[in-house]
This record gives structure tokens, C-alpha cells and sequence, in this order.
């Protein structure tokens, strides 16, 4: 078995040099400069940007998210808190009622 003509090995590139190429081209640097510098194709440098750019909106809601959750938890807690001082308010009224009648 030879070997077979216009197959094209994938490169892979680390996470460190993706967030500084993306760094460099939210920086200001052009899409089409850093592409000739680096030898990657500008489509790629874009879908690496809208990645991270996605990262960090993802992020930013989980830790409003994880806020949201606290509030709600303690929003539930304090309605609870508020539902058994009712009652307790209301069996004093009776009780008052009822030692102030029998004098």
C-alpha cells in the first residue's frame, strides 16, 4: 500500500497560543497579517475568536446564574419564614382572645 496523494495532516494548536493568537487580533492586529505570520487561515482565526468570545459569555452567565440560584433559595427560605410568623401571629390573636374573654 502506497502512499495515497493529497492527504493532508490536521494541525493542532494548544490552547495557550489560540487565547495569544486571538489576544493579538483583539489587539487590532489584521485577520490577514496575522494568518501570513502564523500560516493559519484566516476563517480559523475567527472561529477561534467567536470561541473564546463564547467562553466568556458562557462564564458570565453561570456566575450570574449561580446568583440567580442564591437569591431564589433564599427568596423561598424567607417566604417560608414569613408564612410561619403568620400563623404564629395568628394563634397569639387567638390566645389573647381567649385569656381576655375569661377574666
Amino acid at each position: 500500500m502506497g502512499v495515497q496523494k493529497g492527504v493532508k495532516t490536521r494541525k493542532s494548536y494548544d490552547a495557550d497560543f489560540k487565547q495569544e493568537v486571538t489576544r493579538m487580533l483583539a489587539s487590532g492586529r489584521s485577520a490577514k497579517e496575522i494568518s501570513e505570520t502564523f500560516g493559519i487561515a484566516e476563517n480559523l482565526l475567527y472561529c477561534w475568536k467567536r470561541m473564546a468570545t463564547m467562553k466568556t459569555k458562557t462564564k458570565n452567565v453561570e456566575g450570574e446564574g449561580g446568583k440567580t440560584a442564591k437569591l431564589a433559595a433564599e427568596n423561598a427560605r424567607l417566604r417560608a419564614e414569613i408564612e410561619r410568623l403568620k400563623t404564629d401571629r395568628e394563634i397569639l390573636k387567638k390566645a389573647l382572645g381567649l385569656f381576655s374573654t375569661s377574666s
